[in-house]
């Protein structure tokens, strides 16, 4: 097979964070301090033309993700009940953290050449992901582990940026929990418009 010799791969460490923003309405839900993540992987890249500026990126990556809010979860004879606190003192203590293993696939399009580093792109893809417990640190008690979460979710993103410096937007297609309703009888669907900064390392 012939190598074109402007041919390249842009195969990629990246890392990043993105600010959380509950998408789905739930009756007197509050979201309050910090609700993101912090990410890592790596991208394959396969490219789809001679020129390498169009491909397709196959990754792997590793997520940890805070949701701070006034949803408070509740032990109850070995099941777990979700109260919406309603309450200035109280809203901003209830934190959920979990952890996702991350299965990118994306289409890719820069401006770089075989010997340009610094480029436009634009990344866009879908994302399959393995949930792992939920943990949550209530604003009074101790700290509960939460098997409700669903094993598999999936998002849309779009990655687009100059060098390094990528701003990230991603949209959950499904909600986190399994068909949980609060203590009044709101659906939980809890899903997230994520903002954020993705860094690609060569």
């Amino acid at each position: 097979m012939d190598i074109k010799e402007d041919s390249y791969r842009e195969d990629q460490f990246y890392f990043g964070s993105s600010y959380f923003i509950q998408t789905e309405p739930i009756e007197n839900f509050k979201q309050n301090g910090f609700s993101g993540n912090f990410q890592f992987g790596f991208i394959r890249d396969l490219p789809l033309n001679n020129n390498s500026t169009k491909a397709i990126g196959i990754g792997f990556g590793y997520e940890r993700n805070f949701f701070a809010s006034n949803i408070q979860p509740i032990e109850s004879n070995s099941d777990i009940d979700y109260r919406i606190v309603v309450s200035r003192f109280l809203e901003s203590k209830n934190k959920i953290s979990f952890s996702s293993l991350v299965l990118p696939l994306e289409y890719r399009w820069r401006k770089s050449s075989i010997d340009e580093y610094k480029f436009w792109r634009i990344y866009s893809g879908f994302k399959l992901k393995k949930n792992f417990p939920l943990y949550s640190n209530p604003s009074y008690g101790s700290e509960i582990t939460i098997d409700d979460v669903e094993d598999w979710t999936t998002s849309i993103y779009i990655n687009a940026g100059y060098n390094s410096w990528n701003i990230s937007l991603e949209y959950d297609l499904n909600p986190l929990l399994k068909n949980k309703k609060t203590t009044n009888g709101e659906n939980l669907n809890i899903s997230f418009f994520r903002l954020g900064l993705v860094f690609y390392l060569l």
